[in-house]
């Protein structure tokens, strides 16, 4: 399937074609031909930038009428799927206006990375819709934490791209007061681990390395 947020050009310009090729036929053209284009269009990401520049939506929803069954049965389902899919994407994008208070640009654009690392191959229906939602509630919350360092600023002043959140990991995402309280969580681990063994330890102390026989990250290294 074509990733229309990867090639949305190339998208574009072949569903236009698929759009020609409807429109010549007519509504009350070979169904067989019809279907063909179809099925087709089955294979293409068509996002509402795609049905904004080719208003192939206009065309397809048309062929719901059509006497001949497969072709209504196909149009009906082409349909649907982008009407779903585009209300989904929406609302996630205006989630992220109000959560983030991004301007809409922003959060378009936060959303579409989030579609493309859910989504790889476009379908946001089962393994990666479930993605797509876990993507969105883990942005959501790293979202909502305010104050120096945090991905909201980072956003509005431009020192993260939002096309590139959904691809970083959740330390990355974190406020500086964040990454301060884990590290110190992470020594005070230490220091309780070391003082389990009731001797002075021997060594230094560090949690950068795996012990590779045991595979704990509480060493000590002489």
């Amino acid at each position: 399937r074509r990733h229309s947020g990867m090639f949305r050009e190339q998208t574009i310009q072949s569903v236009l074609v698929a759009a020609q090729a409807l429109r010549s036929l007519g509504c009350g053209g070979d169904a067989d031909a019809i279907v063909e284009v179809l099925d087709e269009l089955a294979d293409y990401v068509v996002d509402e930038r795609v049905l904004n520049k080719t208003l192939i939506g206009r065309d397809v929803n048309a062929l719901q009428k059509h006497s001949d069954p497969t072709v209504s049965s196909k149009a009906r389902a082409l349909v649907t799927q982008w009407k779903r899919d585009r209300e989904t994407r929406l609302k996630v994008v205006s989630s992220f206006v109000t959560k983030a208070k991004l301007d809409t640009k922003q959060a378009r654009e936060l959303e579409e990375g989030l579609f493309n690392a859910a989504c790889p191959l476009g379908f946001l229906q089962g393994d990666s819709f479930k993605g797509y939602q876990k993507h969105f509630l883990r942005i959501s919350g790293h979202l909502r934490t305010q104050g120096s360092g945090s991905l909201t600023e980072r956003l509005r002043d431009g020192r993260l791209a939002p096309g590139d959140v959904a691809f970083r990991e959740d330390e990355e995402l974190l406020s500086d007061a964040q990454r301060a309280r884990n590290e110190a969580h992470r020594r005070a681990g230490l220091q309780e681990a070391l003082a389990t063994t009731g001797a002075e330890p021997e060594g230094t102390a560090t949690s950068e390395y795996m012990c590779p026989r045991c595979q704990s990250s509480r060493c000590l290294y002489k």
